[in-house]
């Protein structure tokens, strides 16, 4: 009795231990199987996908669905010029301005934005052309009057009937992510802090629609945004946009210039660096409106001009890092030293400036191109998308 009792509670022990062994394997397997759902790839089916940017978006940093936050640089920018067009990037106090909005997602989720934070398709950010980075804007849908702050740590879109685009997120929020595009009006609020996770603060900021935005969107009362210390003097409660006639700063692009100036010419100083002629800012601190102009801008013709609509037409299988306007010969060298190693280095000059483009194959990780052009003293240097 007693060896068939032993043998009995040996057998139970062993079952016990074996349902234990199979019980801890599926509870080891379950966080698997939900990292595998958590991990994000490019959607085919997205509506703006890099077909549609017509250039193959940067390397991810991470495909998991939570991405790191913070880790960027604060920038404003140096001019560059895309298509022909010029843009400066620069501080826009009372910027308001309507325009057509579209959104980006699963396709760039995980990878660098142009100030080298990570974009978070499931965060509340966007793209402009000319806004310092990082920053805040309050982007409303014109049809709903739905409204929402986002973060702006990334260029873009380059499309002539574009003027922002948003996070997947953010245009779900504001009800067009179906459509694709919508009529939004951007409002300018201010710089954004470097670090910290902002994503809570900027839900508190939505407002479904017909309903009036509150003073500070979520932030306690009295909070004010801290405001770099180049950037004009002057408070601005968060979620408070003045009004503003001035528009953002897209110069026009004089005819393409016929002049032999080289690479090599301006590395070996025989010629000036040429840089941008920009109209003053009349500041009136009255009421913090920067004044500034974006006249029409005249189409891409020949010389220059056209050896970029060229290269444009040939970017599918090239990946492209803006580099913009250089201060100096020896920046400049630095620059061509780590396109030599990658790629080529694209001048594209007008006459009264030249921007550079960053040219390389599409099999190159851009990211680590991207990090040495940084190094090297092109610090407002990003991949470009269209």
């Amino acid at each position: 009795m007693q060896t068939t009792g032993a043998a009995l509670r040996r057998k139970s022990v062993v079952t016990f231990g074996l349902l234990a062994v199979v019980s801890l394997a599926g509870c080891q397997a379950e966080p698997a199987g939900h990292a595998k759902a958590d991990r994000i790839k490019s959607d085919p089916n997205e509506r703006f996908t890099e077909a549609k940017y017509g250039v193959k978006a940067s390397p991810r940093v991470t495909d998991l669905r939570r991405v790191p936050k913070g880790g960027g640089r604060d920038q404003v920018g140096r001019p560059y010029k895309v298509a022909g067009k010029w843009y400066y990037p620069k501080e826009q106090p009372g910027y308001s301005k309507v325009g057509n909005a579209s959104w980006y997602g699963a396709s760039f989720h995980g990878r660098l934005t142009a100030n080298g934070e990570v974009y978070d398709m499931f965060g509340l950010s966007a793209a402009h052309p000319t806004f310092p980075l990082p920053s805040y804007a309050r982007v409303t849908n014109m049809d709903t009057g739905a409204n929402v702050v986002v973060r702006v740590n990334d260029r873009g879109p380059y499309v002539s009937d574009r003027m922002m685009d948003l996070s997947s997120e953010a245009a779900e929020l504001l009800g067009y992510k179906t459509n694709g595009t919508a009529k939004v009006k951007l409002d300018y609020i201010g710089r954004a802090p470097l670090e910290g996770d902002d994503t809570a603060m900027l839900m508190a900021s939505f407002h479904p629609g017909n309903v009036a935005p509150s003073v500070n969107d979520g932030l306690p009362s009295g909070v004010m945004l801290a405001m770099n210390e180049t950037a004009p003097r002057g408070d601005r409660v968060f979620g408070r946009a003045q009004p503003s006639s001035a528009l953002p700063g897209v110069r026009p692009v004089p005819g393409a210039a016929s002049g032999q100036t080289t690479i090599d010419s301006i590395i070996q100083g025989s010629q000036g660096v040429p840089t941008p002629a920009t109209k003053p800012h009349r500041f009136d601190p009255s009421n913090l409106i920067v004044a500034s102009y974006a006249p029409a801008v005249a189409k891409p013709t020949n010389g220059a001009a056209g050896a970029i609509g060229s290269m444009l037409g040939a970017r599918e299988t090239t990946q492209r890092i803006e580099i913009g306007v250089l201060g100096d010969p020896a920046t400049l060298a630095a620059v061509r030293a780590v396109a030599d190693k990658y790629g080529r280095l694209v001048a594209d000059p007008d006459g009264k400036a030249t921007s550079y483009v960053l040219e390389t194959a599409a099999s190159v990780d851009v990211d680590v191109v991207l990090r040495e052009a940084w190094q090297a003293g092109a610090g407002d240097a990003f991949v470009l998308r269209d």
